[in-house]
């Protein structure tokens, strides 16, 4: 199974920084997975889960992108907000990385995607639910499923019991797409995952015995 490095390695301290992206290409990871949405203040376009606080600077997409082009890691970026897009996939274009990432978000700012344009990057969206997934596929048509859950227990228990009944491998045959589930924060949930024949998730790999 490849495993996406979540925020770079983890969420918390050190997320979405150029630490986290070099230990995820120093270590056995496939990929990293990283938040980019854009600073109300300088207008760039910056690496961050969450928006700006200007109490420290933010790492520039430019520049991550700058350290990533260097590695042969898959990067999954995921948009935090409407509206960039376009000038994200131009970026991954601009530093060479645009055959080896996807560009994805949540379902309601996905819908904004560039969808019927060439595409330059490969575009996905977080679908949580199995009752909406065939409208946005019909819809959109993304070339990357990704699913979500978390740590409250009554989401993973929704989840497992969800893709147990609707099948993930049967998914990914329907729709001839990658499925790629997370936030895997638990080696029992990355085995389970394992077994149903997915072939790569998001980790948080702090949590994760390899």
């Amino acid at each position: 199974m490849k495993l996406i490095a979540h925020r770079g390695w983890s969420q918390g301290a050190g997320e979405n920084t150029l630490a986290a992206f070099r230990r995820a290409a120093e270590s056995r990871v496939s990929g990293v997975e990283l938040d980019v949405r854009r600073d109300p203040r300088s207008g760039l376009l910056v690496v961050s889960h969450d928006p700006p606080n200007g109490d420290s600077p933010a790492l520039t997409f430019e520049a991550a992108l700058a350290f990533l082009a260097g590695t042969n890691l898959e990067l999954f970026v995921e948009v935090k907000e409407a509206g960039i897009a376009d000038a994200v996939i131009v970026q991954l274009a601009a530093a060479g990385v645009a055959e080896r990432a996807v560009v994805f978000a949540f379902a309601d700012i996905a819908r904004g995607f560039p969808w019927t344009a060439p595409r330059r990057v490969r575009l996905g969206a977080i679908l949580l639910y199995p009752w909406t997934m065939h409208r946005f596929m019909a819809a959109h048509r993304p070339d990357v499923i990704l699913l979500g859950w978390d740590e409250r227990l009554w989401t993973r228990f929704a989840f497992k019991t969800w893709w147990s009944l609707f099948s993930l491998e049967r998914l990914a045959r329907r729709y001839g797409k990658p499925v790629v589930p997370g936030i895997v924060r638990r080696t029992d949930d990355l085995a389970w995952l394992s077994r149903r024949g997915i072939g790569m998730t998001v980790a948080d790999m702090d949590c994760i015995e390899l």
